[in-house]
């Protein structure tokens, strides 16, 4: 099987799992919004924003260069893995000191205090941020083999949900509710990381030299990885420190439910940073182009009608899924359902980016756009609410993505604007068809759902290369339903 077919199989898993777990989280979201009403939602939001900021510190980029290292040269897995084990764990024990310290200093004693204290152990057990956990991935990810991975993260996401969801019909407090999450997601990490020392066997061991080494390679994503977090938790904080908890839990269903989305982008990330820093370190230039070009027209292509139900019926959904309390967040879902297309795109070029050596700049400037954002909702959230923070998400990525796309145009160039446009086209066909159709909201969707596949194909709106992913990854399936018919 070529490593294209590979990648089509591993994003397949990726998309399908994930994107299970991620409507297993909506529903824990969903229910907890319900359950929990604005001003509790929003305590339990503002917990997992906070003990955020400080996963990043624990991981400093050593994921995406592990996943990039293992790439290169399997027969460094052992090692390298081993070192960045012990590594982590010491980083992720700083951080976690360190997350308290700061949680005692500056939140008031209270029910907000103790839900971000027994949140900052998601920095070792959680698989949806880079904690100590998350790390056990790498091997699989390098390898295009994310199967085992993805099927513990379902195991670990219902269990979680059940506990939750029951902790929260029984009227737990907050920081009960986020314990019990906590601690069912450790069985699944404990057999995850008994197959990665039964496959991979990691050498364990004291070696600050190599740690220094990796701790270099990582620094630039590192830092880079810092400056994003910062970026897309400012919104929620400002939202806590200027407006208060029900602002956070009002913007919060918005947010998550976007934000939801985002397994998209990355199951084609996922596999394509692998891919690339492959073809990159063998001076394949030309395949490294075809690749980058293939999944920008994928993640726009498959954005782009998302974004058009979130802007055309904003009030539906937010009604019809957290129900009546929430219809003021939907204005701000509108705004956020565009920017959501241009965090697709994002997720691309920044795997790109780590996988062509351009970290470095991509830390640069992601330091600049933390401050845009920052600067952004201080701006407009004081006289807009969580419409001002939104508006301010969509202006900060709008310019992240064309600085992007500038920096990384010398090495992979800049993806065809005419297949962009022929997609755009196909979208705008469907978004009329959504407006100005006379009939009900599901069977419009379907109609018009259609029409899109259909136009972006006879358009040409994916690319080639993406189009041939497509199809390796649904063949299979194809296949083996005509076998089963037969």
């Amino acid at each position: 099987m070529s490593r294209m077919a590979d990648a089509a199989k591993n994003s397949g898993w990726v998309l399908a799992g994930r994107g299970l777990e991620r409507l297993i989280r909506i529903a824990v979201v969903v229910v907890l919004a319900r359950t929990l009403g604005v001003r509790g939602f929003g305590v339990y939001s503002f917990a997992f924003a906070f003990s955020e900021l400080f996963a990043i510190f624990a991981d400093a980029g050593l994921h995406a260069v592990l996943v990039r290292e293992i790439a290169k040269d399997r027969n460094e897995a052992p090692r390298i893995l081993g070192s960045a084990l012990v590594l982590k764990g010491i980083m992720a024990l700083v951080s976690w000191v360190a997350m308290w310290v700061v949680a005692v200093s500056m939140i008031p004693a209270g029910e907000s205090r103790a839900s971000v204290l027994v949140a900052s152990f998601l920095l070792f057990v959680s698989f949806r941020v880079t904690s100590l956990r998350a790390l056990l991935d790498a091997p699989f990810e390098a390898g295009l083999r994310m199967a085992k991975p993805v099927m513990l993260g379902i195991g670990s996401e219902i269990l979680s949900a059940t506990g939750i969801i029951t902790a929260a019909w029984a009227g737990w407090p907050i920081p009960g509710l986020i314990a019990v999450q906590l601690i069912l997601f450790v069985p699944g990490g404990v057999i995850l990381a008994r197959l990665v020392f039964r496959e991979v066997r990691p050498v364990i061991r004291f070696d600050p030299r190599h740690w220094f080494s990796l701790l270099r390679m990582a620094a630039p994503v590192g830092a880079a990885s810092v400056f994003f977090i910062i970026y897309t938790r400012t919104d929620l904080l400002m939202l806590e420190l200027i407006l208060g908890e029900r602002s956070v839990g009002m913007y919060s269903v918005a947010y998550k439910l976007i934000g939801s989305l985002s397994i998209i982008p990355l199951a084609i990330s996922t596999s394509l940073l692998p891919l690339l820093s492959h073809a990159f370190s063998e001076g394949e230039s030309d395949e490294v182009r075809k690749m980058y070009g293939a999944a920008m027209s994928l993640a726009m292509a498959l954005g782009l009608p998302i974004a058009v139900c979130g802007i055309v019926f904003p009030d539906a959904i937010i009604g019809l899924i957290f129900g009546p309390e929430f219809n003021p967040a939907a204005k701000a879902f509108q705004v956020l359902a565009g920017s959501m297309l241009l965090s697709f795109l994002l997720h691309v070029v920044a795997t790109t980016g780590v996988a062509v050596g351009k970290v470095g700049l991509f830390a640069a400037y992601a330091g600049l756009l933390a401050f845009l954002n920052a600067a952004l909702n201080a701006a407009l959230i004081p006289p807009f609410g969580i419409l001002g923070a939104s508006w301010a998400t969509f202006v900060a990525e709008t310019v992240m993505l064309l600085v992007a796309l500038v920096v990384l145009r010398p090495d992979v160039g800049l993806p065809s604007g005419g297949t962009a446009l022929r997609a755009v086209g196909a979208a705008a066909a469907a978004a009329a068809g959504l407006v100005w159709i006379p009939a009900p909201m599901a069977f419009n969707l379907f109609i018009n759902g259609v029409m899109y596949a259909t136009l972006i194909f006879l358009w040409r709106g994916i690319a080639p290369e993406g189009l041939a992913m497509v199809k390796l990854l649904l063949e299979p399936r194809f296949r083996q339903s005509k076998d089963s018919e037969e």
